[in-house]
């Protein structure tokens, strides 16, 4: 029995809403969102859920792959392997509040952990969307710190309202200014969050100190979004062929 075989009842994820959201957080939250192309939660996870968390990471590595193995430092597609992360990517519960910041259905594409040291290659500037296999390419990630990322060990970098230019498809961004006067730097602490548009400029810099940077990544692109026959190569994502909208 594969671990994708065993069945996980998603209820357990929906119960584990307790984090109240009110419908003015909502609405503050729209507008930033909509203003910045990101926002960033403190203390998304609580205990409970982080060291949860942090037990299926041990888990998949134990069992399927640990990151140690991957020379870039990142991990796509645990969602194909792993029941529990296939059931959080449809069932966490950030999945209203990203409906509501996108304005939009979410259409799942993958789960990935990321922890870049001195020996991988930073993530240079860019945006989520370029080599998208969809149309419009609009979508929203989450992203989770699992340890204490600051200037020391590479934290990350956004650029505000990055998202409402027009931006070339190239990866890197070439000739950007990292210290443009929009980039916000974003210090967290294990079970911090960010929510992002895919449109929005971010970037990591460089290790100094080398120590645990582990993060997680859900990704989701925009329901209404099409898939292009013509680009639709290029994804590695399980919902190419069974696409579900949330």
């Amino acid at each position: 029995m594969t671990v994708m075989d065993r069945y996980i009842d998603s209820t357990c994820f929906q119960k584990k809403r307790t984090q109240h959201v009110t419908l003015t957080d909502l609405t503050l939250l729209k507008d930033e969102f909509d203003s910045d192309g990101f926002v960033v939660l403190r203390n998304y996870l609580n205990a409970e859920e982080l060291t949860e968390m942090h037990d299926h990471i041990d888990h998949y590595a134990q069992t399927i792959q640990s990151l140690d193995e991957i020379p870039g430092g990142a991990i796509k597609g645990m969602d194909q392997h792993d029941a529990w992360f296939h059931e959080y990517l449809e069932h966490g519960k950030h999945v209203p509040i990203m409906k509501h910041l996108l304005g939009d259905g979410l259409a799942p594409d993958n789960v990935t952990w990321l922890n870049k040291t001195k020996s991988t290659q930073r993530t240079m500037p860019h945006y989520d969307a370029i080599g998208s296999y969809l149309t419009p390419p609009s979508g929203i990630s989450l992203w989770i710190a699992m340890d204490y990322i600051d200037s020391r060990n590479g934290c990350l970098h956004y650029e505000k309202g990055s998202h409402l230019r027009n931006l070339p498809s190239t990866y890197p961004l070439r000739d950007y200014d990292e210290h443009n006067v929009n980039v916000v730097p974003i210090v967290a602490r294990p079970g911090d969050a960010v929510m992002h548009s895919t449109r929005v400029i971010h970037f990591s810099i460089d290790v100094i100190e080398e120590r645990p940077r582990n993060a997680m990544v859900f990704a989701y692109w925009g329901g209404s979004s099409r898939i292009d026959p013509a680009l639709v190569a290029r994804s590695r994502s399980a919902y190419t062929e069974h696409r579900v909208i949330l």
